[in-house]
């Protein structure tokens, strides 16, 4: 139910603060715009929304293999930064739950990335072998002091979903020196 209300609040502040002000610039320029213009806008507007219920839409994890999971999200990610996405994986199957914690972490990595880093690339990096599987997220942003940041909710999320699956990680960064984020959990 709390995790309910996170994502709640998540999508009420997207919709509040990204698509509403957008439709709101394209409402103020009707009269100022070329129609040429406004059909922009209102496509741009929409891949917004796209793009958002992508994201809230549960993936079907039986017929997705996490790789691909994680490289579809990332294609669409690719337009606003560059991305790098390594992967060495044997063919092991995966729980759903496992599926989903891990890509939900990748997902609140990069929105931090994307939202506060400042960063011109992120680097994924996925390696499954037979006995563990480890997952990488780099950016080479802008960094902070670990101590000065308590961690919002989106931290909160990954420290759960890390829990559930029983996976360690560590969060590494410095100011100006990016930061990276280290998962690792035992295959059983």
């Amino acid at each position: 139910m709390f995790i309910q209300e996170q994502d709640r609040g998540r999508l009420a502040e997207e919709l509040h603060d990204n698509i509403i002000s957008q439709l709101n610039l394209i409402r103020l320029n009707l009269n100022d715009k070329k129609p040429e213009e406004l059909n922009h806008d209102l496509k741009k507007s929409m891949q917004l929304i796209r793009e958002l219920s992508h994201n809230l839409t549960p993936p079907d994890l039986n017929e997705v293999d996490l790789t691909d999971l994680i490289a579809d999200y990332l294609e669409q990610i690719n337009k606003n930064i560059e991305v790098i996405f390594r992967h060495f994986t044997i063919e092991i199957p995966l729980s759903e739950p496992v599926k989903l914690n891990l890509f939900r972490i990748v997902q609140e990595l990069v929105s931090n990335i994307l939202k506060h880093a400042e960063a011109t690339r992120v680097d994924v990096s996925l390696r499954i072998s037979l006995n563990y599987l480890m997952l990488t997220v780099e950016d080479n942003g802008r960094g902070f002091i670990s101590g000065n940041h308590s961690g919002g909710i989106g931290m909160r999320n990954i420290q759960s979903r890390a829990q559930k699956i029983k996976a360690i990680y560590k969060l590494k960064t410095q100011p100006e020196k990016g930061t990276k984020f280290i998962a690792c959990m035992a295959i059983q």
